[in-house]
């Protein structure tokens, strides 16, 4: 894990990761996307308060499912079926459910500033929609419930209740956004 000390990624957005990500996600590595998602938070559209589709994974999911209508040999009904079912089987040993590769990086990006078990090791996002889409594809919100939501210092907390009753609290650092507007 590595907190994010933003004026470390300032200028380093670079308007054409849109484009890679479509073309090849491969090659954007989690540093190459926190110096992007970091860096974008230096931007004029940022404080005006825009989060471009690039770091939203819902669209991400969206573009995923046109591709796979386009071509329906590759439409995974199992997987689809799978999101209905609380024992929803995993491909891979990944932390995600059912992610695309864009997707998939946001969330290691994300990951990679904490484990948001504490108010000290919360989760670097910038905007509060990214912490339900990552809410949405590490826990399963179908069996989920928000009880509470709370901010102070900058550190948004999501008290989530499970089918069992359980209580479980998620930290998430969203100081950039306050400090930037």
């Amino acid at each position: 894990m590595k907190k994010v000390n933003y004026s470390e990624y300032e200028g380093k957005y670079d308007e054409c990761i849109k484009e890679r990500l479509e073309k090849d996600p491969e090659s954007v590595d989690v540093e190459m996307m926190r110096e992007n998602l970091y860096g974008y938070t230096f931007t004029k559209a940022y404080a005006e308060g825009e989060i471009p589709d690039e770091f939203s994974m819902d669209y991400w999911e969206e573009r995923q499912l046109e591709i796979d209508l386009d071509d329906p040999e590759e439409i995974d009904f199992e997987s689809m079926i799978g999101d209905l079912d609380l024992t929803f089987n995993k491909e891979d040993d990944s932390p995600y459910y059912d992610v695309s590769p864009q997707e998939k990086l946001i969330l290691e990006t994300i990951d990679s500033t904490g484990d948001g078990k504490t108010p000290e090791t919360a989760l670097c996002v910038i905007d509060v929609h990214q912490e339900h889409e990552y809410i949405q594809r590490v826990v399963r919100l179908s069996v989920l419930q928000l009880v509470r939501q709370s901010v102070a210092g900058g550190i948004d907390c999501l008290e989530l209740r499970d089918y069992d009753g359980r209580i479980e609290k998620v930290y998430f650092d969203i100081s950039r956004r306050f400090e930037v507007g």
